[in-house]
């Protein structure tokens, strides 16, 4: 499986609060990103502490039969003590919070198995774009518990604000979706993305740069720039993953 990360700081604001990563071992390729609230004290501590409790708890899958649910759970469990333990009496760092996309792939099978807390994505790209992950807020809260259409929803104040979020205070939904090769049978691509990326780029345009030659590196590229030329006022990040 190739893969890329990339990150940019882009045009507003003076601290990258996004932060992502792959990690590997024999059995999982576990793509990560955070990304951290933005307006908060500790947004940028609350993505790097997770990223970090990520990469260490690696070591804990070892065999393709592992939990992966139980796992990603007690991650989360774990990324939540460290940021509480790190904000210690601090009542701004106890304000702290990220989200988390997770897409995790079994190297033998190729199962994929998505989880998201939040509104960064979690896309699948097989010639068209499926978005797989349900942004946590407002909007969709309305939505799936009101009955509210989604052009109401979205016209609610403060429909974009979150109703679950990673932090020593935060209110935390964990929601996970399951990949099988009915989804999507071609050859697919995960991509995962922060909302600096997402909420500026359509999906017709973001298809046709998917869809041309260029290595996945230049297509994230593209991607963040696109979405600069769109007038993102956030950070940008994206991890690509290519799965054969």
């Amino acid at each position: 499986m190739k893969y890329v990360v990339e990150t940019n700081i882009g045009v507003v604001r003076d601290e990258n609060q996004d932060k992502a990563n792959v990690f590997e071992n024999d059995y999982v390729l576990v793509a990560v990103l955070c990304d951290g609230m933005g307006g908060h004290f500790g947004g940028s501590l609350a993505s790097s502490i997770t990223i970090e409790t990520f990469k260490n708890r690696m070591n804990y899958l070892k065999s393709n039969n592992d939990n992966i649910y139980e796992w990603f759970k007690e991650t989360i469990k774990q990324a939540k003590q460290n940021m509480i333990n790190e904000a210690g009496e601090d009542e701004n760092k106890k304000d702290m919070g990220t989200t988390v996309t997770s897409a995790i792939v079994f190297k033998e099978t190729k199962k994929i198995v998505i989880f998201n807390i939040g509104d960064s994505r979690t896309y699948i790209f097989d010639g068209q774009l499926h978005q797989i992950t349900i942004d946590h807020n407002l909007m969709n809260y309305y939505i799936k518990n009101e009955g509210i259409s989604e052009f109401e929803a979205a016209k609610m104040p403060g429909a974009a604000a979150l109703t679950s979020a990673l932090g020593p205070s935060k209110k935390t939904n964990i929601e996970a979706f399951n990949i099988d090769d009915n989804t999507s049978p071609n050859k697919r691509v995960l991509i995962l993305t922060s909302d600096g990326i997402h909420d500026y780029i359509d999906k017709p345009k973001f298809e046709i740069i998917m869809s041309q030659k260029d290595t996945i590196e230049e297509k994230a590229n593209i991607l963040i720039s696109e979405a600069i030329k769109g007038h993102s006022s956030d950070n940008l990040t994206i991890v690509i993953v290519e799965v054969e």
